[in-house]
């Protein structure tokens, strides 16, 4: 996919570039990605990668799928998406814990403070309840050092235990402030 260069916030270019980097020493090889404004740094970084394969897709359970198949396909994948698309997955997710399907979910927006949008409420409504109500692991990084941390905890857990695990990016992570 070709991204756009446009006018908008200022992204923190460190913090997209720790995600990076932790993703490719965890062994990440796979990406699919739901176009997002906050991820969007992240998901250049992996596209012009030659040692990760892409996939831009529509719908955030679709995507899911798609890296859960390529996990069963010898990759270590990745989804990234805005956190309301956890809402709308899941059913795709119960499914991946049932069949003990890994898989890394690092989506935008968090229930805490900092979301500048009434049309963010929804996305902070559902995306760490739906993980909460399935029982799946998910953490919210909250500064910026934690990040490859966060990343190589969570890659030990999925491997580990076989499930999804999910990363919250909130947006005071990936923009800088005025």
């Amino acid at each position: 996919m070709t991204h756009q260069t446009v006018t908008g916030p200022r992204y923190r270019l460190e913090a997209a570039q720790a995600f990076h980097r932790a993703l490719r020493a965890g062994g990440v090889n796979f990406a699919v990605y739901i176009p997002d404004s906050l991820l969007d740094p992240i998901e250049q970084l992996l596209e012009a990668d030659p040692d990760v394969q892409t996939v831009v897709c529509t719908r955030e359970d679709e995507g899911i799928a798609i890296a859960m198949g390529a996990y069963l396909g010898g990759k270590l994948g990745v989804a990234l998406m805005e956190g309301s698309g956890l809402g709308l997955s899941g059913l795709i997710l119960a499914r991946g814990l049932v069949q003990r399907t890994p898989l890394l979910l690092i989506a935008s927006h968090d229930r805490a403070l900092g979301e500048q949008f009434d049309y963010h409420a929804a996305t902070r409504l559902v995306a760490q309840s739906t993980l909460d109500s399935l029982g799946i692991p998910a953490v919210p990084i909250h500064a910026p050092d934690a990040i490859e941390t966060a990343v190589r905890e969570a890659l030990l857990t999925i491997r580990g235990q076989r499930i999804p695990v999910g990363l919250i990016v909130p947006r005071h992570l990936m923009i800088q402030s005025p």
